[in-house]
């Protein structure tokens, strides 16, 4: 044993690394090449299986960097140095798990249906608010000072609340689209308000404090106007197409009609002995039966 700790394998192999540094590269090869399956597995799983491979390939590369940091710390740049903390990598790897995770309930490409993708998307929204609160709690001094009022608390909800009027609406526009066309209109018609409260809170939230000369009241007012219009104009086209869409046709059952011919006149009846076959005819014109002997 005393002599594999002395043997020199990176002298031997001419590559001018020492046993230390060979044993870190191929344990950040080996982590590095599970990280990039894991990438793989992320590609081609379906549902939320995603956010998991991701989450795990994310660990894996964090993993790569605090092996290659502890067996090469005078290669690493300068900006990557700070970030070999296991604390502070670990902490970088939750925030980003969690934004892969919301960006995948978010797009929510394996569920059909508006109110259904809207929970995902809701969901997702929530879990990206709550990785930039986590982002903004550990990482706050890399933030710039001009960020700094959009990193709080009551703005990172108030930028989610916003976000899921905005998912709502898009679900009331294209929930029923395999429906009729009166209940897809129907739906429509809850999208010009749910749009109007949208476009309340943004000039009450972020517009107003920003602006002060913003003519918040004309605005909202021109808002709520346009939004009952709107949604006056998607009940009436909901209303025609009620009115206006195809009725099946009426399936009639056959009547089966009765004469009073079928009833009297029995059916015909298959001879029980082969008739005679007439040889001459009488001056009367009937046929002459043969006599039977």
């Amino acid at each position: 044993m005393t002599w594999m700790d002395e043997y020199d394998y990176g002298r031997t192999l001419g590559i001018g690394l020492d046993n230390h540094q060979l044993a870190h590269l191929a344990g950040a090869l080996f982590l590095g090449l599970f990280a990039v399956s894991a990438l793989r597995h992320a590609r081609k799983a379906g549902g939320f299986y995603p956010a998991i491979w991701i989450a795990i390939s994310l660990g894996l590369f964090a993993g790569t960097l605090i092996v290659v940091a502890r067996g090469f710390p005078e290669e690493l740049p300068d900006f990557l140095k700070p970030w070999t903390d296991p604390d502070r990598i670990a902490r970088l790897v939750a925030v980003l798990a969690l934004s892969g995770l919301s960006a995948i309930l978010i797009s929510a490409y394996w569920v059909r249906g508006g109110l259904a993708k809207f929970w995902n998307r809701a969901a997702g929204l929530a879990i990206a608010g709550l990785a930039v609160w986590l982002a903004v709690g550990w990482f706050g001094e890399e933030i710039p000072d001009e960020a700094r009022p959009w990193t709080a608390d009551r703005v990172i909800i108030r930028v989610v609340i916003v976000m899921g009027l905005l998912a709502l609406a898009f679900a009331f526009w294209v929930r029923g689209n395999w429906s009729s066309a009166h209940v897809r209109w129907a739906n429509r018609a809850l999208v010009p308000v749910t749009l109007a409260i949208v476009i309340v809170l943004a000039s009450r939230w972020f517009v107003t404090p920003s602006w002060a000369e913003f003519p918040r009241t004309s605005v909202e007012q021109a808002t709520g106007i346009l939004a009952t219009i709107a949604s006056a104009t998607c009940l009436l086209i909901a209303g025609g197409a009620f009115f206006l869409r195809e009725h099946p046709p009426v399936k009639k059952s056959p009547l089966k009609t009765i004469t009073t011919e079928s009833k009297l006149v029995p059916p015909a009846k298959s001879p029980s002995a082969r008739l005679p076959i007439a040889i001459l005819i009488d001056e009367r014109g009937q046929p002459v039966l043969p006599r039977k002997e």
